[in-house]
């Protein structure tokens, strides 16, 4: 199939180049409600995602027309590449080339040889495992749990002769813990997302959300007003976002972009220096691959030294538009280390912030309001549970005085500090 549509590509006069991505699929699914099994499904897919673009001039120089559709083994070709066609001359982007043959690719180590044999007796694996960490649980009960193992394999093409191929796998497991009775009861959902089923540790994930439902049964409002606040856990998936996008290319191009090579990301630095990269090659990293959506070798780019912004991370569209090397699309955030342990972080009178309803900084002003859903304050050397209210700030304001610890996480699509502390930050609670 993919050679009859390549075929077809090759035949328009009005196509001047395409990219074809062929995404094969092996799903095997567990829907989990208290202790049974709701069902067991599995779902094998192929489609084909079909860009096409068109080169036009006009009174104004050249312009670029694209348009993308999907397509399933069954379809008629024909009329799909009509209507792209047609889609295509609304658009007028600034042209850019596609990738061509000959990329140097890198395979980091992103597919469970497991999973991709056999993901029902994974998925079976898991099941096991989930009721047997549930029966464990003190006065805390399943409701509902949902898990995806998952194999793809993908292969793009493109009019220049690119013929890249890659697979991976990943398993995704969404629960909710329900604790107390009546009106105290409360529940405590967790999502992870990992590669590799040895990363999964249902147990030790069931564990720790498990303490978290019972921790917030007596859990308050956090105090208003200015402290410190070390972020660790779901916290740190979103923390370094703002950064990831001023540090691209759209940004760049459409010119709301705050950093220039050789200038500083965070004005009068006071604390430890922010150095991270966009890092492809993280062992299970769920943004590591060997290409990006356009087939496109990655490289490890290193955007911030030492508060000094460095290079941007660049698909082959934005590195034609900038001018500047292709260095693929921002994969995960990798950030290094800093010289305290996280104990040592925990300092009398901080909060400790480990999850949140939504926890989103702004791409574009770096500001920041995020409402507590896990958290701590530190009394006494003891962690007392809080939930509720918010930490807000402004990233560029708060990374002045940021300290970093010494202990490294993996999280999907993250590797750095196991906690971030960021100095007088808002709270609104009580």
């Amino acid at each position: 199939m993919l050679t009859q549509i390549t075929d077809a590509l090759n035949h328009r006069t009005d196509i001047t180049a395409w990219q074809v991505t062929k995404v094969t699929g092996r799903s095997s699914q567990l829907f989990l409600i208290k202790h049974d099994v709701e069902s067991v499904r599995r779902v094998d897919t192929v489609k084909y995602h079909v860009t096409v673009h068109q080169l036009r001039d006009g009174d104004g120089g050249q312009t670029l027309g694209e348009s993308s559709f999907v397509f399933i083994e069954g379809d008629d070709i024909g009329p799909k590449l009509d209507l792209a066609a047609v889609m295509a001359r609304g658009v007028s982007n600034q042209p850019w080339t596609l990738p061509g043959p000959g990329q140097n690719y890198v395979f980091p180590d992103v597919k469970d040889e497991a999973i991709a044999l056999n993901p029902e007796k994974v998925i079976d694996k898991v099941k096991d495992e989930i009721f047997h960490a549930v029966d464990g649980l003190e006065g805390v009960r399943l409701s509902s749990a949902e898990v995806f193992a998952d194999c793809r394999e993908f292969k793009i093409v493109n009019s220049l002769g690119l013929s890249a191929s890659a697979a991976d796998t990943e398993i995704l497991f969404d629960f909710v813990l329900l604790t107390g009775a009546g009106h105290d009861e409360v529940e405590s959902s967790g999502f992870k997302t990992v590669r590799f089923y040895k990363d999964l540790k249902v147990r030790e994930t069931l564990r720790q959300y498990a303490a978290y439902a019972k921790e917030s049964l007596a859990a308050k409002l956090p105090e208003n007003g200015r402290f410190d606040v070390v972020f660790a856990e779901e916290a740190l998936d979103t923390l370094f976002n703002t950064f990831v996008s001023h540090a691209g290319g759209a940004s760049a191009y459409q010119g709301w972009s705050r950093f220039t090579a050789g200038s500083p990301v965070v004005a009068d630095p006071e604390g430890e220096l922010l150095t991270m990269y966009s890092n492809p090659q993280v062992p299970g990293g769920i943004r590591s691959g060997p290409f990006d959506e356009n087939g496109l070798a990655y490289k490890r780019v290193e955007v911030i030294k030492d508060n000094i912004f460095r290079k941007r991370a660049l698909s082959k569209r934005y590195s034609d538009y900038l001018g500047q090397d292709a260095t693929g699309a921002f994969a995960n955030v990798e950030v290094e280390t800093g010289a305290k342990t996280t104990k040592e972080l925990l300092t009398e009178g901080c909060y400790y912030l480990l999850r949140f309803s939504t926890f989103e900084p702004n791409q574009v002003t770096g500001n920041f309001s995020g409402e507590i859903r896990t958290g701590y304050k530190v009394v006494g050397g003891s962690l007392v549970p809080i939930k509720g209210g918010s930490v807000s700030g402004v990233i560029q304001d708060a990374f002045r005085r940021a300290w970093f610890s010494s202990e490294k996480t993996t999280r999907p699509g993250y590797r750095g500090p196991e906690a971030v502390k960021l100095m007088g930050l808002d709270i609104g609670g009580e």
